[in-house]
């Protein structure tokens, strides 16, 4: 066996312990949703965090127009690793302007929104109050 060969092997045998159980529960899940008002209009523009409850892991989506997003952890859709999850949620404005989200739902303590990754795809909705 070649050097290098070896070292594969090695770093492979480190790994796979890993690969099975660094994700929460389990592995990857898709996870899309949609944020709106308490009105029922969406939120356009923002960021949605999804933060794990165990261990140092996070996943962030983009909020679309419509309100809808996707969350990715290694990539920009690829989903996120099962488990639980304290959720913040930040709305875009322009230079200098607030948020039209209230502040609370962006700091985790706060904004008490929760979230559980199940395996398959994962359809999970929140509602925000206006900022005042």
């Amino acid at each position: 066996m070649s050097q290098s060969n070896l070292r594969y092997a090695l770093l492979v045998s480190l790994l796979a312990p890993c690969l099975g159980g660094c994700f929460g529960d389990g592995g990857m899940s898709q996870v899309q949703g949609t944020v709106t008002f308490e009105d029922g209009s969406p939120v356009s523009g923002g960021t949605i965090v999804f933060a794990a409850v165990e261990g140092n892991s996070s996943s962030i989506g983009y909020l679309q127009k419509d309100g809808t997003y996707e969350l990715g952890t290694f990539g920009e859709s690829d989903g996120a690793p099962q488990g639980k999850y304290n959720v913040t949620i930040t709305g875009s404005s322009s230079y200098g302007g607030q948020s039209a989200i209230a502040s609370k739902y962006g700091v985790i303590g706060q904004s008490q929104l929760q979230a559980e990754v199940v395996d398959g795809t994962n359809s999970i909705d929140f509602q925000v109050d206006r900022a005042k």
